[in-house]
């Protein structure tokens, strides 16, 4: 494909869009049509791994995926037994994206997971072991020799991990086969992409991750309302503890509004420059060419993930405008 422009490109479907399965499904199979390299489905307070069937059914070529799955709502046996499923499903299509979450997002859930980056190197391992064959003995996550009752499609299918901070950049760049970037300028994502290859190298890798970056686009030929949606992303992320450190700005009155329940409000509170540092905003050209800069930075696969603008998620038109 070489919409938006010149490389491959990837399309990230929001399960909080509020969209039914059915239609989510449509989505994928006009994305397929129009291109597009990869379709991923990603978590909010839906569960994306059930929204992949229809992705796979209403597709034949594209990759299908999670970016992401939050890791600590699901036992590393159970991802690992879906996902086997999900890729026989696809004939070998699909790529488990996870991520840990936040802190805010899982004190919701009721969840207290282990420290992150160790976990997060366990939890890869019995995955991994689980669709080997093989077992695993880990500080926090184990698994014995578990016998599918259908032989994975591809015992080594890839796994893509999240990773904002440096050390979870560099566990990424030693143990996965995709690194899933996300709230980064342009600028920063190059930041991040050399640390992955670095810590690649250091740990003898022949091959590289692939560098995967979520691109949030407010695709609209009203200028004021693209900037107005491009703000709005902005508070879905505030209390996520590295916020303050990606996005380089006091967002203290943003947050208390979210905490307050007011996300309109703290849209308002939200800096031009912070959402247009990781938002792509503006007509087809506009997005098109902020996508062209993430590749300059050296991302394999941009990810256009459309948001709503003027409260309407029109996703096909971002399907159309930028394949």
């Amino acid at each position: 494909m070489s919409g938006a422009a010149s490389g491959p490109l990837g399309l990230s479907i929001a399960s909080h869009s509020g969209l039914p399965p059915a239609r989510i499904g449509e989505l994928a199979g006009m994305a397929e049509r129009a291109g597009f390299s990869t379709v991923f489905v990603a978590e909010g307070h839906g569960d994306a791994l059930a929204l992949c069937p229809p992705v796979i059914a209403a597709t034949s070529r594209v990759e299908v995926g999670t970016a992401i799955v939050n890791a600590a709502l699901r036992p590393p046996v159970l991802a690992a037994k879906t996902a086997a499923v999900l890729d026989d499903a696809s004939g070998g299509r699909f790529a488990l994206g996870l991520g840990v979450g936040n802190t805010v997002m899982n004190d919701r859930f009721g969840l207290t997971p282990p420290p992150p980056l160790a976990a997060t190197e366990d939890y890869v391992a019995v995955v991994r072991a689980v669709l080997a064959g093989e077992e695993h003995k880990g500080e926090i996550f184990r698994s014995a020799r578990i016998p599918l009752d259908r032989p994975p499609v591809r015992p080594d299918m890839p796994i893509h991990l999240a990773a904002l901070g440096p050390r979870m950049l560099a566990l990424a760049g030693r143990i996965a086969d995709g690194v899933i970037l996300n709230l980064m300028s342009p600028a920063q994502a190059a930041e991040a992409t050399a640390i992955v290859r670095a810590a690649a190298a250091e740990a003898g890798r022949r091959d590289t991750p692939r560098i995967l970056c979520v691109v949030h686009c407010c695709l609209s030929e009203d200028e004021e309302a693209a900037a107005e949606a491009a703000r709005a992303v902005v508070p879905r992320y505030v209390m996520h503890p590295a916020t303050d450190r990606l996005f380089n700005a006091d967002l203290g009155e943003a947050r208390s509004a979210v905490l307050a329940g007011d996300r309109t409000a703290a849209a308002r509170h939200v800096p031009q420059k912070v959402a247009d540092a990781f938002v792509a905003r503006g007509d087809a050209a506009a997005c098109s060419a902020r996508i062209a800069e993430y590749r300059a930075a050296g991302v394999d696969l941009p990810v256009v993930f459309p948001m709503p603008v003027s409260g309407t998620w029109d996703i096909p038109r971002s399907i159309s405008g930028l394949a």
